[in-house]
């Protein structure tokens, strides 16, 4: 019986990547780890077969131990700051007697450029230019957790796959929507219409979340198989299913949130990024003059996104025999943005009773 134990199970990709593990391995013996009893009882009334194990990612005597008691390791929490839980699942894995398998969440903004909006930027491929992505920074983000996983390699079977922008619905029980879909939402409240970097030249990599959960799949059934040849320092998988320029993006998300109520005109209007970040960070609060928030937060972080290409080609898990299934991001805006809506209006409500 395979053993297989989940890092972020409950997120917007673990979750769909748990759902298509108990579906697919019924004989599975799943363990998730959990924040409290409350997410615990959540998760097994949606899914009877899965043993919960209440910890959060500093409980790292409990990461090391339930890594230990399994085949397969799969780490879909966010893993920068996160340095000793991964080397906890790591080090529990490395105290088994065969060789188990660690799959690690990793993410594209390691080759963010600069936010300008333009299109003139590099395509990266993950077999063509390993080399240089294995040579980059670590002051590049996901570098040093990546670099953590990696010299994990002589004693446990580690992947890493790194998605562009993750995109759709998730049968997550707790982040059925995006992470980008409030920053979206914030930002164009602020300016009241659709917005974009410049001109919006600028291309961003995109995967619906039930695509790269198909990527997690591949490799566990690869794991399950004791196949060897999909593992190692350079198995280092890019997750995307198109690329997409972000004016282009915007023409289609700006009608959506027109319709939904969140801006007052669907027209797109060209913002700087440092007008953005404060959108992002003050929302219907905004003003020109708002102070700037600081550098290194995560409202300056979602403005970046906004103007970076971040261009990418998944060639190592199309060897594998991978391809994406589902349609175009846009089309499922009015999805996600409407349920993202629904649930700000009933935690609203909530707090107004």
């Amino acid at each position: 019986m395979a053993r297989i134990f989940f890092i972020g199970g409950t997120g917007h990709i673990g979750g769909a990547v748990l759902h298509k593990t108990v579906e697919r391995n019924a004989n599975a013996l799943v363990t998730v780890l959990v924040r409290d009893a409350g997410k615990a009882q959540r998760l097994v009334s949606k899914y009877p077969q899965v043993k919960p194990v209440i910890g959060d990612l500093e409980s790292f005597a409990v990461i090391e131990a339930a890594s230990r008691e399994a085949d397969i390791v799969i780490n879909a929490a966010p893993d920068i700051t996160h340095d000793k839980a991964i080397e906890s699942a790591i080090n529990g894995l490395t105290g088994r007697s065969t060789k188990g398998y660690y799959i690690h969440t990793s993410g594209a903004s390691i080759l963010w450029d600069e936010p300008n909006g333009s299109k003139e930027a590099r395509t990266w491929d993950d077999v063509d230019d390993i080399a240089d992505v294995l040579a980059l920074d670590l002051d590049k983000t996901h570098s040093v957790t990546d670099n953590l996983v990696r010299n994990a390699a002589a004693d446990v079977n580690v992947a890493i796959i790194s998605p562009g922008f993750v995109g759709g619905m998730s049968p997550s029980i707790e982040h059925p929507t995006p992470i980008t879909t409030p920053g979206f939402i914030l930002t164009s409240r602020a300016f009241k219409a659709g917005f974009q970097i410049a001109q919006g030249e600028n291309q961003h990599a995109w995967i619906h979340v039930e695509d790269i959960a198909d990527m997690y799949m591949l490799l566990v059934e690869k794991a399950l198989a004791a196949d060897q040849n999909c593992w190692g320092k350079e198995a280092y998988y890019f997750g995307v299913g198109e690329v997409i320029p972000f004016s282009d993006l915007m023409q289609r998300l700006a009608p959506v949130l027109h319709k939904h109520g969140v801006i007052e005109s669907a027209k797109v209007q060209s913002v700087d990024t440092n007008d953005a970040a404060k959108a992002s960070m003050y929302g219907a609060n905004y003003s020109e003059e708002s102070v700037p928030p600081a550098a290194d937060s995560w409202a300056m972080h979602i403005a970046i996104m906004y103007g970076v290409n971040m261009r990418l080609r998944a060639t190592r898990m199309t060897k594998l025999g991978w391809k994406p299934q589902k349609g175009p991001i846009v089309e499922t805006f009015d999805e996600v943005f409407g349920s993202f809506l629904r649930s700000e209006r009933e935690a609203a409500d909530k707090g107004k009773a």
